[in-house]
Protein backbone atom coordinates (compact mmCIF):
# COMPACT_ATOMS: atom_id res chain seq x y z
CA UNK A 1 0.00 0.00 0.00
CA UNK A 2 1.52 3.38 -1.24
CA UNK A 3 2.28 5.69 2.16
CA UNK A 4 -0.21 8.39 1.02
CA UNK A 5 -2.90 6.17 0.18
CA UNK A 6 -6.05 6.55 2.23
CA UNK A 7 -6.67 3.75 4.91
CA UNK A 8 -10.69 2.24 5.25
CA UNK A 9 -11.99 0.55 8.13
CA UNK A 10 -15.44 -0.35 8.13
CA UNK A 11 -17.61 0.50 11.84
CA UNK A 12 -20.85 -1.54 12.48
CA UNK A 13 -24.31 0.57 13.73
CA UNK A 14 -22.94 0.98 17.39
CA UNK A 15 -19.29 2.85 15.58
CA UNK A 16 -17.26 0.02 16.65
CA UNK A 17 -14.18 -0.71 14.17
CA UNK A 18 -14.98 -4.06 12.42
CA UNK A 19 -12.14 -4.52 10.05
CA UNK A 20 -9.81 -2.74 7.67
CA UNK A 21 -10.55 -2.92 3.60
CA UNK A 22 -7.00 -3.12 2.46
CA UNK A 23 -6.99 -3.89 -0.92
CA UNK A 24 -9.90 -1.70 -2.21
CA UNK A 25 -10.37 -0.51 -6.52
CA UNK A 26 -10.79 3.09 -5.53
CA UNK A 27 -12.12 5.61 -3.30
CA UNK A 28 -13.49 8.85 -3.73
CA UNK A 29 -14.09 11.56 -0.92
CA UNK A 30 -15.87 14.16 -1.26
CA UNK A 31 -15.43 16.80 2.01
CA UNK A 32 -17.72 19.92 2.06
CA UNK A 33 -17.56 22.88 3.97
CA UNK A 34 -20.98 23.07 6.02
CA UNK A 35 -22.82 20.34 3.91
CA UNK A 36 -23.06 16.84 3.98
CA UNK A 37 -19.87 15.08 2.45
CA UNK A 38 -19.76 11.89 0.50
CA UNK A 39 -18.06 8.72 -0.51
CA UNK A 40 -17.72 6.05 -3.05
CA UNK A 41 -15.89 2.85 -2.25
CA UNK A 42 -14.92 -0.06 -5.09
CA UNK A 43 -13.86 -3.39 -3.98
CA UNK A 44 -13.76 -6.72 -5.44
CA UNK A 45 -16.80 -9.28 -4.03
CA UNK A 46 -14.13 -11.57 -3.45
CA UNK A 47 -12.30 -9.82 -0.76
CA UNK A 48 -12.85 -10.93 2.52
CA UNK A 49 -13.91 -7.91 4.13
CA UNK A 50 -17.20 -7.63 1.82
CA UNK A 51 -19.38 -9.11 3.42
CA UNK A 52 -18.80 -5.92 6.22
CA UNK A 53 -20.23 -3.20 3.62
CA UNK A 54 -23.51 -3.39 4.06
CA UNK A 55 -26.08 -0.83 5.21
CA UNK A 56 -26.18 -0.15 8.31
CA UNK A 57 -22.66 -0.25 8.89
CA UNK A 58 -20.40 2.82 8.37
CA UNK A 59 -16.98 3.39 6.50
CA UNK A 60 -14.13 5.23 8.80
CA UNK A 61 -11.07 6.81 6.42
CA UNK A 62 -8.58 8.12 7.29
CA UNK A 63 -4.98 9.37 5.87
CA UNK A 64 -1.52 6.98 5.91
CA UNK A 65 -0.66 8.55 9.11
CA UNK A 66 -3.71 8.18 11.15
CA UNK A 67 -5.86 11.52 10.97
CA UNK A 68 -9.50 10.84 10.24
CA UNK A 69 -11.01 12.48 7.24
CA UNK A 70 -14.44 11.52 6.42
CA UNK A 71 -16.51 8.73 8.68
CA UNK A 72 -20.18 8.19 7.80
CA UNK A 73 -22.61 5.82 7.16
CA UNK A 74 -23.31 3.62 4.10
CA UNK A 75 -26.18 4.57 2.29
CA UNK A 76 -25.83 2.28 -1.24
CA UNK A 77 -24.44 -1.18 -2.11
CA UNK A 78 -24.52 -1.73 -5.72
CA UNK A 79 -23.09 -5.33 -6.98
CA UNK A 80 -21.92 -5.45 -10.55
CA UNK A 81 -20.26 -8.44 -13.27
CA UNK A 82 -19.18 -7.65 -16.78
CA UNK A 83 -17.63 -10.15 -18.90
CA UNK A 84 -14.08 -8.82 -18.49
CA UNK A 85 -14.47 -8.93 -14.58
CA UNK A 86 -12.70 -11.84 -12.97
CA UNK A 87 -14.30 -14.09 -9.90
CA UNK A 88 -17.42 -12.69 -8.43
CA UNK A 89 -17.13 -9.11 -9.63
CA UNK A 90 -17.33 -6.07 -7.36
CA UNK A 91 -18.96 -3.86 -4.89
CA UNK A 92 -19.82 -0.05 -5.37
CA UNK A 93 -20.23 1.43 -1.74
CA UNK A 94 -21.66 4.43 -1.56
CA UNK A 95 -22.06 6.86 1.49
CA UNK A 96 -22.22 10.30 3.34
CA UNK A 97 -20.41 11.91 6.15
CA UNK A 98 -21.72 11.94 9.72
CA UNK A 99 -22.99 15.62 9.32
CA UNK A 100 -25.81 13.74 7.57
CA UNK A 101 -27.03 13.08 10.92
CA UNK A 102 -27.98 16.96 11.21
CA UNK A 103 -30.43 16.95 8.18
CA UNK A 104 -32.69 14.00 9.74
CA UNK A 105 -33.97 16.41 12.11
CA UNK A 106 -36.19 19.59 11.72
CA UNK A 107 -36.40 22.61 14.70
CA UNK A 108 -38.86 22.13 16.86
CA UNK A 109 -40.84 25.82 18.20
CA UNK A 110 -41.05 24.17 21.53
CA UNK A 111 -37.89 21.57 21.47
CA UNK A 112 -38.94 20.64 25.39
CA UNK A 113 -42.50 19.84 24.23
CA UNK A 114 -44.53 16.85 22.88
CA UNK A 115 -45.72 16.87 19.55
CA UNK A 116 -48.89 17.54 20.55
CA UNK A 117 -47.80 20.77 22.63
CA UNK A 118 -46.18 22.63 20.23
CA UNK A 119 -48.37 25.76 20.49
CA UNK A 120 -45.13 28.37 19.65
CA UNK A 121 -44.74 28.94 16.15
CA UNK A 122 -41.46 29.85 16.15
CA UNK A 123 -37.99 29.54 18.50
CA UNK A 124 -35.76 32.53 19.23
CA UNK A 125 -32.96 32.91 19.52
CA UNK A 126 -31.74 36.30 21.28
CA UNK A 127 -29.00 38.06 21.49
CA UNK A 128 -26.43 35.32 21.73
CA UNK A 129 -22.87 34.00 20.33
CA UNK A 130 -23.47 32.24 16.64
CA UNK A 131 -21.48 29.11 18.03
CA UNK A 132 -23.87 29.40 21.13
CA UNK A 133 -26.98 29.65 19.31
CA UNK A 134 -25.92 26.89 16.80
CA UNK A 135 -25.09 24.35 19.62
CA UNK A 136 -28.28 25.07 21.28
CA UNK A 137 -30.02 24.19 18.30
CA UNK A 138 -28.63 20.96 17.88
CA UNK A 139 -28.62 20.13 21.66
CA UNK A 140 -32.38 20.42 22.27
CA UNK A 141 -33.26 19.25 18.74
CA UNK A 142 -31.34 16.28 18.72
CA UNK A 143 -27.89 16.38 21.36
CA UNK A 144 -28.34 15.66 24.74
CA UNK A 145 -30.92 18.05 25.44
CA UNK A 146 -33.50 16.39 23.27
CA UNK A 147 -36.75 14.69 24.28
CA UNK A 148 -36.24 11.37 24.63
CA UNK A 149 -38.15 10.41 21.65
CA UNK A 150 -35.91 12.78 19.22
CA UNK A 151 -32.59 12.43 21.27
CA UNK A 152 -29.46 10.40 19.40
CA UNK A 153 -27.77 8.16 21.70
CA UNK A 154 -24.94 8.60 19.74
CA UNK A 155 -24.27 12.44 19.60
CA UNK A 156 -22.30 14.96 21.64
CA UNK A 157 -21.49 18.21 21.94
CA UNK A 158 -17.87 19.68 21.86
CA UNK A 159 -17.24 22.88 24.28
CA UNK A 160 -19.01 26.68 23.72
CA UNK A 161 -16.47 28.67 22.63
CA UNK A 162 -18.48 31.72 22.00
CA UNK A 163 -17.52 32.75 18.39
CA UNK A 164 -19.28 34.21 15.66
CA UNK A 165 -20.37 37.18 16.52
CA UNK A 166 -23.85 37.80 18.45
CA UNK A 167 -26.97 36.81 16.71
CA UNK A 168 -30.72 37.10 17.01
CA UNK A 169 -33.17 35.01 14.82
CA UNK A 170 -36.25 34.08 14.81
CA UNK A 171 -36.47 29.91 13.45
CA UNK A 172 -39.54 29.16 11.75
CA UNK A 173 -41.11 25.79 13.10
CA UNK A 174 -40.11 22.65 11.79
CA UNK A 175 -36.99 24.01 9.41
CA UNK A 176 -34.65 21.62 8.32
CA UNK A 177 -31.75 21.39 11.18
CA UNK A 178 -29.02 21.37 8.45
CA UNK A 179 -30.03 24.58 6.52
CA UNK A 180 -30.87 26.58 9.75
CA UNK A 181 -26.97 25.74 10.34
CA UNK A 182 -25.64 26.37 7.17
CA UNK A 183 -27.36 29.65 6.74
CA UNK A 184 -26.51 30.79 10.46
CA UNK A 185 -22.63 29.68 10.33
CA UNK A 186 -22.15 30.77 6.76
CA UNK A 187 -23.45 34.57 7.53
CA UNK A 188 -21.25 33.96 10.70
CA UNK A 189 -17.80 32.69 9.26
CA UNK A 190 -18.00 29.56 11.08
CA UNK A 191 -17.59 25.77 9.87
CA UNK A 192 -19.25 22.71 12.06
CA UNK A 193 -19.37 18.99 11.30
CA UNK A 194 -20.38 15.89 12.78
CA UNK A 195 -16.91 13.67 13.44
CA UNK A 196 -16.72 10.06 15.45
CA UNK A 197 -15.02 10.35 18.60
CA UNK A 198 -14.35 6.68 19.91
CA UNK A 199 -18.14 5.68 20.60
CA UNK A 200 -19.68 8.86 20.03
CA UNK A 201 -20.29 11.08 17.33
CA UNK A 202 -19.59 14.82 18.17
CA UNK A 203 -21.09 18.04 17.16
CA UNK A 204 -18.17 20.55 16.42
CA UNK A 205 -18.13 24.42 15.71
CA UNK A 206 -14.81 25.38 14.21
CA UNK A 207 -13.13 28.91 13.25
CA UNK A 208 -12.23 28.21 9.37
CA UNK A 209 -8.58 29.95 9.14
CA UNK A 210 -6.67 32.22 6.43
CA UNK A 211 -3.96 30.31 5.51
CA UNK A 212 -2.00 32.96 3.78
CA UNK A 213 1.05 30.53 3.00
CA UNK A 214 -1.20 28.26 0.95
CA UNK A 215 -0.96 29.43 -2.28
CA UNK A 216 -1.13 27.38 -5.50
CA UNK A 217 0.17 28.32 -8.89
CA UNK A 218 1.95 26.36 -12.09
CA UNK A 219 4.68 29.02 -11.25
CA UNK A 220 5.09 27.38 -7.73
CA UNK A 221 4.78 23.68 -9.00
CA UNK A 222 1.70 22.63 -6.61
CA UNK A 223 -1.02 22.47 -9.83
CA UNK A 224 -1.71 20.84 -12.34
CA UNK A 225 -4.96 22.59 -13.77
CA UNK A 226 -6.75 25.12 -13.15
CA UNK A 227 -10.29 26.30 -14.26
CA UNK A 228 -12.57 29.56 -13.42
CA UNK A 229 -16.23 30.65 -13.48
CA UNK A 230 -18.66 32.82 -12.42
CA UNK A 231 -22.17 33.33 -11.99
CA UNK A 232 -24.50 36.65 -11.35
CA UNK A 233 -26.28 37.09 -7.73
CA UNK A 234 -30.03 36.24 -7.21
CA UNK A 235 -29.88 39.13 -4.52
CA UNK A 236 -28.31 42.50 -4.17
CA UNK A 237 -31.44 43.99 -2.20
CA UNK A 238 -33.45 41.78 0.82
CA UNK A 239 -36.69 43.85 1.18
CA UNK A 240 -37.01 42.64 4.61
CA UNK A 241 -40.86 42.16 5.35
CA UNK A 242 -42.22 41.77 9.51
CA UNK A 243 -45.53 42.05 10.80
CA UNK A 244 -48.53 42.61 9.30
CA UNK A 245 -50.77 40.33 10.81
CA UNK A 246 -51.45 41.10 14.63
CA UNK A 247 -48.93 44.09 14.94
CA UNK A 248 -48.39 46.80 12.17
CA UNK A 249 -46.43 46.02 9.39
CA UNK A 250 -42.53 47.01 9.31
CA UNK A 251 -40.84 47.24 5.73
CA UNK A 252 -36.80 47.70 5.12
CA UNK A 253 -34.33 46.90 3.00
CA UNK A 254 -31.14 46.08 3.01
CA UNK A 255 -28.22 46.35 0.07
CA UNK A 256 -24.90 44.57 -0.85
CA UNK A 257 -23.10 45.52 -4.19
CA UNK A 258 -22.00 42.68 -6.13
CA UNK A 259 -17.58 43.60 -6.73
CA UNK A 260 -18.48 41.62 -10.14
CA UNK A 261 -21.56 43.37 -11.71
CA UNK A 262 -21.65 46.75 -9.66
CA UNK A 263 -24.71 48.26 -10.92
CA UNK A 264 -27.08 45.48 -10.90
CA UNK A 265 -29.71 45.57 -8.77
CA UNK A 266 -32.08 42.57 -7.74
CA UNK A 267 -34.82 42.27 -5.06
CA UNK A 268 -36.17 39.92 -3.24
CA UNK A 269 -38.63 39.73 -1.04
CA UNK A 270 -38.13 37.60 2.88
CA UNK A 271 -40.84 37.02 4.25
CA UNK A 272 -40.52 37.81 8.08
CA UNK A 273 -43.96 38.62 8.57
CA UNK A 274 -44.43 36.05 11.54
CA UNK A 275 -42.34 38.17 13.84
CA UNK A 276 -44.43 41.21 16.31
CA UNK A 277 -43.07 44.06 15.19
CA UNK A 278 -43.44 45.37 18.70
CA UNK A 279 -40.99 42.42 19.99
CA UNK A 280 -37.85 44.66 21.28
CA UNK A 281 -35.36 42.17 19.62
CA UNK A 282 -37.22 43.44 15.73
CA UNK A 283 -34.66 45.36 14.51
CA UNK A 284 -31.94 42.92 15.18
CA UNK A 285 -34.24 39.40 13.51
CA UNK A 286 -34.89 42.10 10.37
CA UNK A 287 -30.98 42.91 10.09
CA UNK A 288 -29.84 38.92 10.73
CA UNK A 289 -32.66 38.05 7.68
CA UNK A 290 -31.39 40.53 5.69
CA UNK A 291 -27.57 39.67 5.86
CA UNK A 292 -28.68 35.77 5.71
CA UNK A 293 -30.43 36.62 2.02
CA UNK A 294 -27.58 38.97 0.80
CA UNK A 295 -25.18 36.28 1.86
CA UNK A 296 -26.98 33.15 0.15
CA UNK A 297 -27.57 35.55 -3.11
CA UNK A 298 -24.61 36.73 -3.01
CA UNK A 299 -22.47 36.44 -6.92
CA UNK A 300 -20.29 33.49 -7.03
CA UNK A 301 -16.98 32.73 -8.25
CA UNK A 302 -15.94 29.02 -8.52
CA UNK A 303 -12.50 27.89 -9.10
CA UNK A 304 -11.07 24.18 -9.30
CA UNK A 305 -7.78 23.15 -8.88
CA UNK A 306 -5.73 20.33 -8.89
CA UNK A 307 -3.40 21.07 -6.50
CA UNK A 308 0.11 18.62 -6.35
CA UNK A 309 0.73 18.03 -2.46
CA UNK A 310 4.71 19.04 -2.24
CA UNK A 311 6.18 19.32 1.43
CA UNK A 312 5.87 22.62 2.24
CA UNK A 313 2.12 22.75 1.32
CA UNK A 314 -0.50 19.30 1.86
CA UNK A 315 -3.74 19.03 2.23
CA UNK A 316 -5.02 18.14 5.72
CA UNK A 317 -1.73 19.80 7.32
CA UNK A 318 -1.69 23.01 6.35
CA UNK A 319 -5.33 23.57 4.65
CA UNK A 320 -8.39 22.25 4.67
CA UNK A 321 -12.17 22.73 3.94
CA UNK A 322 -13.37 25.48 4.91
CA UNK A 323 -10.09 27.49 4.80
CA UNK A 324 -9.21 30.67 2.59
CA UNK A 325 -6.55 30.20 0.15
CA UNK A 326 -5.22 31.88 -2.97
CA UNK A 327 -4.41 30.50 -6.29
CA UNK A 328 -3.25 31.81 -9.47
CA UNK A 329 -5.87 33.22 -12.10
CA UNK A 330 -4.39 33.70 -15.16
CA UNK A 331 -1.88 36.37 -13.72
CA UNK A 332 -4.24 37.21 -10.85
CA UNK A 333 -4.32 35.83 -7.25
CA UNK A 334 -7.55 34.86 -6.70
CA UNK A 335 -8.69 34.20 -2.88
CA UNK A 336 -11.43 32.28 -1.41
CA UNK A 337 -13.22 30.00 0.72
CA UNK A 338 -12.09 25.95 -0.01
CA UNK A 339 -15.67 24.74 -0.34
CA UNK A 340 -14.80 21.36 -1.18
CA UNK A 341 -12.43 18.64 -2.10
CA UNK A 342 -12.62 15.39 -3.90
CA UNK A 343 -9.68 12.76 -3.04
CA UNK A 344 -9.13 10.24 -5.06
CA UNK A 345 -7.04 7.11 -4.06
CA UNK A 346 -5.99 3.77 -4.50
CA UNK A 347 -4.92 1.07 -2.70
CA UNK A 348 -1.66 0.76 -3.90
CA UNK A 349 -1.53 4.26 -5.41
CA UNK A 350 -0.69 8.04 -3.96
CA UNK A 351 -4.15 10.29 -3.04
CA UNK A 352 -4.87 13.01 -5.97
CA UNK A 353 -6.09 15.91 -4.46
CA UNK A 354 -9.38 17.98 -6.85
CA UNK A 355 -10.57 21.54 -4.94
CA UNK A 356 -13.07 23.91 -5.33
CA UNK A 357 -12.71 27.28 -4.12
CA UNK A 358 -15.84 29.85 -3.65
CA UNK A 359 -19.03 28.98 -5.67
CA UNK A 360 -21.43 26.31 -2.76
CA UNK A 361 -21.16 22.76 -2.04
CA UNK A 362 -23.56 22.03 -4.00
CA UNK A 363 -22.02 22.70 -7.56
CA UNK A 364 -21.19 25.73 -8.81
CA UNK A 365 -22.26 25.77 -12.74
CA UNK A 366 -25.11 28.52 -13.43
CA UNK A 367 -27.38 25.56 -14.36
CA UNK A 368 -26.87 24.35 -10.42
CA UNK A 369 -26.84 27.43 -8.84
CA UNK A 370 -30.52 27.97 -10.69
CA UNK A 371 -31.57 25.13 -9.16
CA UNK A 372 -30.11 26.17 -5.81
CA UNK A 373 -32.32 29.10 -6.01
CA UNK A 374 -35.41 27.43 -7.46
CA UNK A 375 -34.90 25.05 -4.05
CA UNK A 376 -34.60 28.33 -1.77
CA UNK A 377 -37.60 29.72 -3.49
CA UNK A 378 -39.76 26.49 -2.73
CA UNK A 379 -38.10 26.57 1.07
CA UNK A 380 -39.10 29.90 1.53
CA UNK A 381 -42.95 29.00 0.37
CA UNK A 382 -42.92 25.78 3.21
CA UNK A 383 -41.63 28.00 5.33
CA UNK A 384 -44.59 30.28 4.80
CA UNK A 385 -47.16 27.11 4.73
CA UNK A 386 -45.99 26.13 8.06
CA UNK A 387 -46.25 29.22 9.59
CA UNK A 388 -49.91 29.70 8.11
CA UNK A 389 -51.02 26.68 9.84
CA UNK A 390 -49.64 27.44 13.16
Amino acid sequence: MDGSALRVYVRDSGLHRLGQIAEYTQLTVIPRFNAVGAYTLEVSADSDKAPLLVEGNGLIIRTGSGDTIMSGPIRTVDWSRSASDGGSGKLTVGGVDDTALLAQYTCWPSPAAVIGSQTASVYKLTAIAAETGMRTLVNVNAGPGALASRKNPLLTLSADGGRGGTITRQVNQFDNLLNVLADIGNTAGLGFKVVQIGASLQFQIYQPAIQSAARFAFALGNLTDASYSTTPPTCTRAIVVAGGGTSPRVCKTYDRTDPLFPGLVIEQFVDQTGVDTASVDLAAQMDQAGAEALTNGAGQGSLSISPIDIPQLRYGRDYSVGDTVAADVRGDWYTDVVREVTLTSTAADATTVKATLGGDSTGTSTVARIYAYIAQVKKDVGRLKTRKAA
